[in-house]
């Protein structure tokens, strides 16, 4: 009989704190669904340029429509957030309220490791290849490859480049950008990567005269060697600004012209 009871007294309590804790998320649901949005809060997690709080704020009022005053249960944060990310300086974007009215937006921008110029035409890739156009009032401190850039990009464009082969190129530049930075000694040499038609690449180094010819990006790791093996080995035999280019594209090989021919 005891335990008759004992049990009894158990479930009434369990049936107790159910319905304690509905009652508790009914109240609590109610009470949100007279929470509004009293104003929001734009936080950048880096320190890149190309979107502002005021931008962001003129972008929602213009894309979204009012959300000040709207009840926080009622705040599309999906759309709020698909739509900044639909900008193409934004790489993510997460939007999330709190009890306190406020609507908060955390933006990561898109980070371009390279910017591309052919005359006025120019645009950014990140380090996954993704294109997006340049900002009009802040340039990116990143290496600037400049010439025949043999990749068809309109302006305004963003996303992969649309043909297999123009992405294979981009690709190529990034793994030559990738072998600059870590590769002792080169990422202070380059001075000036120049692309002329076909897509082959044209490098100046700092402090250096000749043009060196290296052709598509491409085995990139010999071509460095040969180029300095020829500083090392050759250059050091002839009159300083002896050579006009140096030409390390075809494999073993280091061709030299001079400035007189």
């Amino acid at each position: 009989m005891k335990a008759v009871v004992k049990y009894s007294l158990a479930g009434i309590l369990i049936a107790a704190l159910c319905v304690g804790m509905a009652f508790l998320y009914r109240n609590v649901r109610q009470e949100t669904a007279r929470l509004v949005c009293g104003r929001l809060e734009v936080n950048f997690t880096d320190s890149l340029q190309f979107v502002s709080e005021q931008d962001i704020r003129e972008y929602l009022d213009e894309n979204y429509g009012p959300y000040v005053g709207e009840r926080l249960d009622s705040v599309g944060l999906a759309r709020i957030e698909d739509m900044l990310e639909n900008r193409s300086a934004v790489k993510r974007a997460e939007a999330w309220t709190t009890d306190d009215g406020v609507l908060h937006v955390d933006i990561t921008q898109r980070a371009p490791v390279l910017r591309f110029q052919n005359g006025a035409h120019g645009f950014y890739v990140d380090d996954r290849g993704y294109i997006f156009p340049l900002h009009p009032s802040y340039t990116a401190p990143v290496p600037v490859v400049e010439g025949a850039i043999p990749v068809d990009v309109p302006a305004g464009y963003k996303g992969e480049a649309r043909d297999e082969r123009e992405r294979a190129w981009i690709a190529g530049i990034l793994a030559m950008n990738d072998y600059i930075n870590s590769a002792r000694g080169w990422q202070h040499r380059i001075e000036h990567i120049r692309v002329r038609r076909g897509g082959e690449l044209l490098l100046t180094l700092t402090g250096r005269d000749e043009e060196f010819i290296v052709g598509q990006p491409e085995l990139l790791p010999d071509k460095f060697q040969r180029i300095d093996r020829y500083i090392g080995v050759i250059a050091p035999s002839k009159p300083e600004g002896y050579y006009r280019t140096v030409n390390v594209k075809y494999n073993q090989q280091i061709i030299c012209r001079q400035k007189d021919t």
